[in-house]
């Protein structure tokens, strides 16, 4: 296999994601919601023998902000696998290599390659030399009527729900970029409750909602969903949207939503929502695959994904970092020649 790797995704880009069952991660449309001066494209293609695609694979280049040596300190993020020819993990695997070899020949300080939403089955990356961790996804088949839907869930979320359904608590979708700062108070209220038990929540400043927001929404890439309780946000979720497939992003509850069983009973409504705007299926998004474990940290929310009955995926994501032989020694005279300029 040979790679041909171009800036710009060519006329044909969409029908490939179509040929090769790509996500949103592939997309043009998913490209312009975190482009910048800093930050741009790759778009790859593996070629076989006869020149013919077989398939693709989108990166986001990065680079440093700092004056002269930002341009030495670059890396490459994938989001996803390659979407490759009837989802060949050997092919996957092949493109995958010739991937990482570019990114070694290239000067790049570091590599991830993630596996989100990813339709390739590959349950290691022991051939790239990479550090790789699993995680599970927990995918809903939006296909099925209400009915099944309800049967799947979790007693738990069953009574959940229920008993959030007597709190008069209000379900709202926008595509309002003021509620995105909702969103973020809420997910502050779910940082504190999940470091508390020691997991590591990040947080962005209140510009990356803004901006993630109207990127978003100008694209119809994703909605905005709320529960309200006298008024006032007290759960939220992201989602995106892309060819029949909702993604859950980002999300967060205060302490009054979690009392009132809000954020069960927001999916559930979430979930009746999709299938109105044609979505085929709902991933919830992954967790390490240590949170099986009851004694993870993780366990909870492990638990209330797996609580709304979806097949769950195991994904496996890697990372290397200065992968360039002697990037160190570059990057320090680079350094050395600007102290002294």
């Amino acid at each position: 296999m040979q790679l041909k790797i171009d800036r710009s995704a060519g006329a044909e880009w969409a029908q490939l994601i179509e040929r090769f069952d790509g996500n949103i991660y592939h997309s043009q449309e998913w490209v312009e919601t975190w482009r910048s001066d800093y930050a741009e494209p790759l778009y790859f293609r593996g070629l076989d023998e006869q020149g013919r695609c077989i398939g693709i694979a989108l990166a986001n280049e990065r680079h440093s902000s700092r004056p002269v040596i930002g341009r030495f300190l670059r890396r490459l993020d994938f989001e996803t696998f390659p979407a490759v020819q009837a989802n060949d993990p050997d092919l996957a695997r092949t493109m995958m290599g010739r991937m990482v070899e570019f990114a070694r020949a290239g000067g790049y300080r570091g590599l991830t390659l993630q596996s989100h939403y990813s339709a390739v089955p590959l349950s290691n990356l022991d051939h790239l030399g990479l550090v790789a961790t699993q995680r599970i996804e927990f995918i809903v088949d939006l296909t099925r009527s209400e009915e099944e839907r309800w049967k799947q869930l979790s007693t738990h979320h069953q009574r959940k729900i229920k008993k959030a359904s007597k709190h008069g608590l209000v379900f709202e979708e926008t595509s309002s970029v003021e509620a995105m700062q909702e969103l973020r108070r809420l997910q502050i209220g779910s940082r504190d409750r999940r470091v508390e038990r020691g997991e590591y929540f990040g947080l962005q400043a209140e510009a990356y909602y803004e901006q993630m927001g109207r990127r978003y929404f100008e694209r119809n890439l994703g909605r905005l969903f709320l529960m309200r309780y006298e008024g006032r946000p007290v759960s939220a979720a992201f989602v995106s949207m892309y060819a029949g497939r909702a993604l859950y992003v980002l999300g967060g509850s205060e302490p009054k939503g979690f009392e009132l069983d809000a954020p069960a009973l927001l999916f559930w409504k979430v979930l009746s929502r999709c299938v109105e705007l044609g979505c085929r299926e709902f991933n919830f998004g992954g967790v390490p695959a240590s949170a099986q474990d009851p004694a993870s940290v993780a366990h909870g929310l492990y638990r209330f994904k797996a609580g709304f009955g979806g097949r769950q995926a195991v994904r496996v994501s890697g990372i290397a970092e200065n992968i360039q032989s002697g990037f160190s020694a570059l990057a320090g005279t680079v350094k050395r020649l600007r102290l002294s300029a």
